[in-house]
């Protein structure tokens, strides 16, 4: 029997006693097990309400029967050792010899792969990252690129095929903005010649244009043109919801106005707007500067982002780019239009009526000018992702200010392509904020990856400092990247998905809270256990069964069953995509045996025989799901803090 084998057992001997009382296996299926809320009440617990209008007897009677049903279906040596009742419940006691054997000896026996599942899997594809090449990565993207990373690493653990996938956004009027800036203002200025890391080089000519743009539209403003399209909209009935509230204030209308009318102002009025439009034109017509100016300045950017990914742990199988899918996109649009799906609006854009997908309104797909949206390249990329690999799988991880946008594209793309229904997936994850606020790239004041993650690794020489006062600069600088690493990706990643994060940098570096480095902290005092005895007991079966069978005190016990339960914790991840079901359970992993470990009456160097050597595996064996948990969180180990 294996630890996942252990829940069907005792489901098994569950409904067999209930169908003995005369109910039908329907029924007793619905009757859940589950943990009593007093652990020496047992190990697994069910209610016998249910079972009341089927019998009609008395919950307290029921569970009598049900329970002497179980005793009489047990078999010589079965891991259930006791059955009792208190009321209408019927509670299960697992022998803790039986089931410390169980849990450490496969512990032992699988080492780093303790907990992953052995099965056939699915062929599962996960979308991350995806930045645009016009700025530095941010906060933002390293809750994306972890989230996709860790997932990605709990899918495989679980045995899935899994494909990890990065789509970077290389072209765009976006692209262009940092594009014209350099053009503009660059005076032949390089990553090289500046000292600046390609990203953040190219990222600095973004900032540079909005703030150009900014100062245009403010001059603007000033204008008569700019009066005449207030007055304007002031006498429509578009201004009278504002009006209403305020109050006719025409300060207040102007202002609201002008917030309002900047990407107007910027795609019918800027003269910046207009030549950025144009360089994306003549970018989609081949034309050879500007293709080349392009393939630069993306070369700067990538030639970074390469740099933060290898920092931070992550690899990709395959990279795709914008710029190599959205043609085939125009083609999958003209395909809808062909088959009536789409059509042909007056101004000559291609739109999709929402209605024939179950939405309201119409999706742009291809606007009047023929240029592609994000719409059309994101059709052309999933076909084409399709027809490469087949996955029986896709989860797209993507911000949740994307939710419409995805949930238009997989209604879409099951019209396209019935094959797709039920096949994607939106992982869709909230805002990180510092306690500044949130970040705002285009005013350039984005938090960057990179002096984010120096940001952790300086806090962590600073903890490491005061701790080991003895360590050479190489070895602080070592583990405090790793230890950094492990505050940040821990901290992020034990927010569910869906949850605004506000980043603590100082909370997140904690060696005593339920952070990356208190487990790291875990992982490392069991290796000097490991140490102080020249390595871990080297026994035969009969051996390792005597030091076993001497463990069963209640905090053995607690460690015990929080390795029992990892294996289906990393099934939970799978099914939920959810990898901050890994940093809870490690954290209560690392916290039991704390726990044990400073307790008086467990201190290994004071005992020998039998339940030193128990007390050693069970060590041993909590260091391998330690191990593994951290490493599908993406945080490598330390022996040594």
């Amino acid at each position: 029997m294996r630890i996942q084998d252990l829940e069907n057992h005792l489901e098994s001997a569950k409904n067999n006693a209930i169908a003995a009382t005369g109910v039908d296996q329907s029924v007793a299926v619905e009757i859940a097990l589950a943990e009593p809320p007093d652990p020496t009440m047992g190990d697994r617990g069910f209610p016998c309400f249910a079972l009341a209008r089927h019998l009609r007897k008395a919950p307290p009677l029921i569970a009598e029967e049900v329970a002497e049903a179980l005793r009489d279906g047990l078999s010589e040596g079965d891991i259930i050792a006791e059955i009792s009742t208190a009321g209408p419940y019927v509670n299960l006691t697992l022998d803790r010899g039986r089931l410390t054997e169980l849990v450490i000896g496969q512990a032992l026996d699988e080492k780093a792969e303790f907990g992953a599942a052995n099965v056939d899997g699915s062929r599962w594809m996960v979308e991350f990252s995806a930045p645009n090449t016009n700025k530095p990565q941010h906060l933002g993207h390293v809750r994306n690129n972890l989230l996709g990373d860790s997932l990605s690493r709990v899918l495989d653990f679980a045995s899935n095929d899994v494909q990890r996938v990065n789509l970077i956004n290389d072209r765009g009027i976006h692209i262009c903005k940092s594009m014209l800036a350099y053009e503009l203002f660059g005076d032949g200025e390089t990553p090289e010649s500046t000292g600046e890391k390609g990203d953040h080089f190219v990222g600095r000519y973004y900032v540079l244009f909005n703030q150009k743009f900014v100062a245009e539209y403010e001059d603007w403003q000033k204008t008569s043109e700019a009066d005449r399209h207030f007055e304007s909209w002031l006498n429509s009935p578009e201004a009278k919801p504002l009006k209403e509230r305020h109050k006719d204030d025409k300060n207040a209308l102007r202002n609201a106005f002008f917030d309002d009318y900047s990407d107007t102002y910027f795609n019918e009025n800027s003269d910046l707007g207009g030549q950025a439009r144009e360089m994306l034109r003549r970018w989609e017509d081949g034309d050879d500067d500007i293709v080349e100016l392009w393939k630069r300045m993306n070369r700067w950017v990538l030639d970074g982002f390469d740099e933060t990914y290898k920092r931070f742990g992550i690899e990709f199988d395959k990279i795709y780019l914008e710029s190599e899918t959205y043609e085939f996109g125009k083609d999958v649009v003209q395909e809808g239009l062909d088959s009536g799906l789409f059509h042909l609006r007056d101004d000559g854009a291609v739109v999709c009526d929402l209605e024939k997908v179950g939405l309201e309104g119409e999706k742009v797909l291809l606007r009047s000018d023929k240029t592609s949206v994000y719409m059309t390249q994101d059709l052309g990329t999933a076909i084409t992702r399709f027809d490469e690999y087949e996955p029986d799988q896709m989860v797209y991880v993507v911000a949740d200010e994307q939710e419409y946008h995805f949930d238009v594209l997989f209604r879409i793309l099951a019209e396209l392509r019935p094959r797709f229904e039920g096949r994607l997936h939106h992982l869709s994850y909230g805002l990180v904020e510092l306690p500044e606020g949130k970040m705002k790239s285009r005013e350039g004041t984005v938090v960057d990856a990179d002096d984010l993650l120096d940001e952790m690794v300086n806090l962590a020489e600073e903890a490491i400092e005061e701790r080991y006062s003895d360590l050479d600069d190489d070895d602080i600088e070592r583990r405090a990247e790793i230890i950094g690493l492990a505050a940040l990706k821990y901290y992020i990643l034990d927010f569910g998905p869906r949850t605004t994060v506000q980043f603590d940098p100082e909370r997140s570096i904690d060696f005593q809270g339920r952070t990356g480095p208190y487990c790291l902290y875990g992982y490392a005092r069991i290796a000097s256990i490991g140490r102080r005895f020249n390595g871990w007991p080297e026994l035969d079966s009969d051996q390792q069964a005597s030091a076993l069978n001497a463990l069963g005190s209640e905090r053995e016990m607690d460690v015990v069953r929080t390795l029992q339960r990892w294996p289906e914790t990393v099934i939970k991840a799978c099914d939920q995509l959810n990898p901050g079901r890994i940093t809870e359970h490690l954290f209560e992993i690392c916290s039991a045996f704390s726990s044990l470990y400073n307790d008086a009456d467990h201190r290994i160097v004071e005992l020998d025989g039998p339940r030193r050597n128990g007390l050693l595996l069970l060590a041993q064996a909590t260091q391998y799901a330690i191990a593994a948990g951290l490493d599908l969180l993406g945080i490598p180990t330390l022996e040594e803090m």
